[in-house]
């Protein structure tokens, strides 16, 4: 690409976690993925990014963590930032500093968002803006819920969780999302559910589970969209027994007036749905009190979610 054109610019934004209002694990896929299906939704708890952009004698990529154990070239906004110069051919430095305030191995999508928000602040300040395709494809090779972070909302992941059904914003939902100490592997997770699985005797067989995504155990809580289930979590069959902790946090959120509480991805954080945003903040400060980390969040929407700078962005995508 012509690098003609392209001067000091910088960007401020944010970049939104997300929960997963039902996760169904499927099959494993001939690439070592697992097919899935979900619904993501963005929430107000977020991490601070500025990107700047200068041009250089060759491409190169700064980044500067809150949290020292992030830093380095294992930052998915970092492997962001470094993807979309080799997509641009730009000779140009990018230069991020990143405020985290979404928890790690939470389930809470922290890394997949700043990547995310990298791609489109770095987009927003090229002198000729990459086709959505290509966009797309840098954030699936940075992660599963890349894609869907690059838009923002709500939306119905499938396939790897890659493939995105946008949908018309939910109504407002207030939260309080909760995390014990312990961080649970995302891949832990994924191995122990498929053995669990394995194990079971006929009777118990999940298949029907697996293909259909229905289960007399879930708890129906009102219509979700793009399904005929409530709110359900495939990995708190395993993630509770290993971590009963976070199964506590569950029935805890449920004691306080949580309808309903789930754990989003694949831990280790567990949200519940109050009636009013002053609900959820006071649930969140007796948590604290109880010595989790815990926070109150609301729904965003997708324009909130994307920010100015993703103005380009096909919104019809998916």
């Amino acid at each position: 690409m012509d690098p003609t054109g392209l001067g000091p610019q910088a960007r401020q934004l944010q970049a939104y976690a997300k929960v997963n209002l039902f996760l169904r694990v499927l099959d494993k896929r001939p690439d070592g993925f697992h097919n899935i299906r979900t619904l993501f939704q963005t929430v107000s708890l977020s991490d601070s990014l500025s990107v700047r952009m200068t041009p250089a004698s060759r491409p190169a990529v700064q980044l500067t963590c809150s949290r020292e154990d992030l830093q380095g070239e294992d930052n998915l906004a970092w492997r962001a930032a470094d993807l979309m110069l080799r997509l641009t051919g730009l000779a140009a430095q990018i230069e991020i500093t990143l405020d985290k305030a979404i928890p790690s191995g939470a389930g809470l999508g922290g890394g997949s968002s700043d990547a995310a928000a990298v791609i489109r602040a770095v987009a927003s300040m090229l002198p000729t803006r990459p086709a959505d395709q290509a966009l797309f494809e840098v954030a699936a090779e940075l992660g599963s819920d890349v894609p869907f972070l690059l838009l923002g909302g709500s939306a119905i992941g499938t396939g790897r969780g890659t493939e995105l059904k946008l949908l018309a914003d939910l109504p407002p939902a207030a939260l309080a999302i909760a995390q014990p100490a312990a961080e649970v592997s995302t891949a832990w997770a994924y191995r122990a559910l498929r053995e669990h699985r394995a194990a079971l005797t006929p009777d118990e067989d999940e298949s029907k589970i697996e293909r259909f995504g229905l289960s007399s155990s879930t708890p129906f809580i009102g219509s979700l969209p793009g399904s005929r289930e409530g709110m359900v979590n495939d990995f708190e069959s395993v993630v509770f027994r290993r971590y009963p902790l976070i199964a506590a946090l569950k029935e805890r959120l449920q004691a306080l007036g949580a309808q309903p509480a789930l754990m989003s991805g694949s831990g280790s954080a567990v949200y519940g749905v109050f009636e009013s945003y002053q609900s959820a903040r006071l649930v969140a400060q007796t948590l604290r009190a109880e010595g989790f980390a815990a926070w109150s969040a609301e729904y965003v929407g997708r324009a909130a979610s994307r920010g100015p700078e993703a103005s380009g962005f096909d919104s019809a995508r998916g």
